[in-house]
C-alpha cells in the first residue's frame, strides 16, 4: 500500500526530513515515500514529512520525480 503524505510547516511536526537528491544512486530511504500519495489533511496522513535544506539533516533523500504527487 501507497503511503499517504503530508507536508508540514515546522521540522519539529515531521516523522520525516526530506532532501531532494539530484541522481538515482544518492536516494536513501526513498521506498518510504516513494510512490506515494500527497493528502492535504494532516489527520488523512501516514506519515508527515518536512523538506530541509541540507542532506545532511535528511532522513530520506529522494528524486524529485518520485516524490508523491
Amino acid at each position: 500500500m501507497a503511503a499517504k503524505v503530508y507536508i508540514v510547516d515546522y521540522e519539529s511536526q515531521a516523522d520525516y526530513k526530506v532532501y531532494f537528491v539530484e541522481y538515482e544512486s544518492h536516494q536513501k530511504n526513498h521506498q518510504i515515500i516513494a510512490n506515494g500519495k500527497l493528502v492535504n489533511y494532516e489527520s488523512h496522513a501516514d506519515c508527515k514529512v518536512f523538506i530541509v535544506n541540507y542532506e545532511s539533516h535528511a532522513h530520506i533523500k529522494i528524486l524529485r520525480k518520485n516524490f508523491p504527487k
